[in-house]
């Protein structure tokens, strides 16, 4: 799947900034013509962080028995970043402050209010699938 230019670049800009991550540390080069990416299988190490999609609120809702309690994935979070040596973690989710209370190494891109209004909702979950998919180890909801 190809993203929009400008979505790109705001990830990779937060990647820079906050993550300590670029396509040339984490051996993630990309290309505008995805038909002449050819990188050597393995050869991407990743940005130096943990990235989850934590989906909370209404998708709980439909879905209890298979999403963790929020203590329970903060948990999991500790755990992934201490077996790989990750010392950030970068949050896509739909929670609420009570997130940022548990887990005070997380980063999440927050757009401003005139950045929300332009990008709405959907760019701003594409910047976060831009920053998540950039990471040394990426989990969901569901990871086990």
């Amino acid at each position: 799947m190809v993203f929009a230019k400008h979505l790109r670049l705001i990830g990779d800009d937060f990647r820079r900034k906050h993550l300590n991550s670029t396509d040339e540390l984490d051996h993630t080069i990309y290309s505008e013509d995805w038909t002449r990416m050819k990188a050597k299988l393995g050869s991407a190490k990743g940005g130096p962080y943990l990235a989850v999609h934590l989906r909370r609120k209404d998708f709980i809702w439909g879905h209890r028995e298979d999403v963790p309690s929020l203590k329970g994935a903060v948990k999991k979070m500790h755990s992934l970043m201490k077996k790989h040596k990750l010392d950030k973690v970068f949050i896509a989710t739909d929670a609420d402050e009570e997130a940022e209370k548990l887990i005070p190494e997380m980063m999440r891109f927050e757009p401003s209010p005139e950045d929300l209004e332009l990008f709405k909702d959907g760019g701003v979950a594409i910047i976060d699938q831009w920053i998540s998919k950039y990471a040394q180890i990426t989990c969901s909801s569901f990871c086990p």
